[in-house]
């Protein structure tokens, strides 16, 4: 979601581009002073978790390199290039670094080794290509850090007050960290504001007692840091994270209930991916026995439920199809988008999802954009003869 007010957001673009070259503009201003007070901005920044590692830690593979290969998914247009280049996908290798005195600055929780270099490979802030164009360089009187005594874990990420995120890339470096076989920190630095963050941390086996609050602590230093990486810096959606998730947080015996169709509502404004003709849409859905729901008004353990019992789910992109890891074999899901302007993201989630059918269709009108930060403030005006066409013809096949 784009966290800028419905008049703005049609500018995204251009308004982000200003914004990171004027932070690139303005960083060798805020290094230097930060020097007078602490000389807590980093002035320079390694590339990899392994250069990191040079910096008094170590550096433990948890998943070498692998190549996805995926089986072309049905919507329409048919062969739409953002499906068609994730048909064969590498993702790099994952790992866990460990940094003794490492810190993790705000915003968007920046690891800094103690030769005061920050991370780049695990911390890039979206949109940005180099390092001085970071938010970190917007604030050059941050607070000295809080000092933390033995191993402190790092959960907290960029993107981390998005649920999307939340569950995709913050909660699998638990995972990351088992996979590496490095023993567990003594205390967690991860976000625990929002409800489902405090939920799903609940739920994953992480208890407050646990718990270094980064929305409170803002810069951190600890006697040992613990890094897991992220399954994948960008959208890959790597097949084991689905099975992950589905094992770890569906509970027992909550399968696909036949006839159980449901619409995703969304509720973002304008210039949000909002859908223009959604009373038409309901129109025609709610006579085949679409139930509306919103899954945002729900607690965790209820979406999770919704998801594992649902037979067809329509609805747009957002970020309530993170939950689809939580759907059950059979059922089907598809998903709508603005007017040829689609990315692959929640396709590649189904597909570590076994049994899960996905489909796509593009919304009507003008051209929306292919590049993301055009595609995330664009709205979508449903195509209503194909809508029609689609989900008659996945109920026609479940009867």
């Amino acid at each position: 979601m784009v966290r800028l007010s419905e008049s703005l957001r049609p500018y995204f673009a251009p308004l982000k581009s200003v914004y990171t070259a004027g932070t690139r503009a303005v960083s060798p201003a805020t290094v230097r002073l930060s020097r007078l007070r602490g000389g807590w901005l980093p002035p320079g920044a390694v590339t990899t978790m392994e250069e990191a590692a040079r910096d008094g830690g170590t550096f433990t593979v948890a998943r070498p390199e692998e190549v996805l290969h995926r089986a072309r998914p049905a919507g329409y247009p048919e062969r739409y290039p953002a499906f068609e280049e994730a048909l064969v996908e590498i993702v790099p290798r994952v790992g866990v670094l460990e940094l003794a005195g490492g810190r993790v600055l705000q915003p968007h929780a920046v690891v800094v080794t103690n030769q005061n270099r920050w991370l780049w490979e695990l911390c890039w802030y979206f949109g940005t290509t180099k390092p001085r164009q970071h938010p970190i360089y917007t604030h050059p009187f941050p607070p000295d850090p809080v000092e933390v005594p033995g191993r402190l874990g790092v959960l907290a990420t960029r993107g981390d007050h998005n649920y999307y995120h939340f569950l995709h890339d913050v909660l699998p470096r638990v995972a990351v960290l088992e996979q590496a076989g490095v023993a567990r920190p003594d205390r967690w630095y991860v976000p625990h504001t929002t409800r489902f963050q405090r939920e799903l941390l609940a739920l994953w086996g992480i208890g407050e007692d646990e718990i270094v609050n980064s929305d409170e602590v803002r810069h951190v230093r600890a006697e040992t840091l613990v890094v897991p990486g992220l399954a994948s810096m960008v959208e890959r959606n790597p097949p084991w994270v689905s099975r992950l998730l589905r094992s770890r947080l569906v509970p027992a015996g909550v399968e696909r209930v036949p006839g159980r169709y449901l619409y995703l509502s969304r509720n973002a404004g304008l210039h949000n991916r909002a859908i223009l003709n959604e009373s038409e849409v309901l129109a025609l859905l709610v006579p085949l026995g679409f139930d509306v729901v919103d899954p945002g008004d729900l607690s965790i353990v209820e979406q999770i439920r919704l998801f594992a019992e649902a037979d067809v789910i329509v609805a747009p992109h957002g970020a309530s199809l993170a939950n689809l890891p939580f759907c059950s074999p059979g059922s089907t899901v598809l998903e709508l988008f603005p007017s040829q302007s689609m990315v692959a993201d929640y396709w590649k989630m189904t597909c570590g999802v076994e049994g899960l059918e996905y489909q796509y269709l593009s919304g009507t009108g003008p051209a929306a954009g292919t590049r993301r930060e055009q595609f995330v403030v664009a709205d979508i005006t449903v195509d209503l003869p194909r809508l029609e066409s689609m989900v008659t013809a996945l109920l026609a096949a479940r009867q």
